[in-house]
């Protein structure tokens, strides 16, 4: 007996996403694949921090 069951998200977060790229098609679970774009996202806005703070000369 759930009082709120209706807000309850579930989600299965080991699904497999399939997909083609240059006609090699792969599949990689859900997890993983936020994991690795989090990890990218992160990793080009420290880049570009560092950019800016060589270009600006405070490194």
């Amino acid at each position: 007996m759930r009082r709120f069951a209706a807000f309850h998200f579930y989600m299965d977060w080991k699904k497999p996403i399939r997909f083609t790229i240059s006609g090699e098609k792969w599949e990689i679970p859900l997890n993983i694949l936020i994991l690795l774009i989090m990890i990218t996202v992160l990793l080009m806005i420290f880049g570009a921090w560092m950019g800016f703070s060589f270009g600006g000369g405070k490194i």
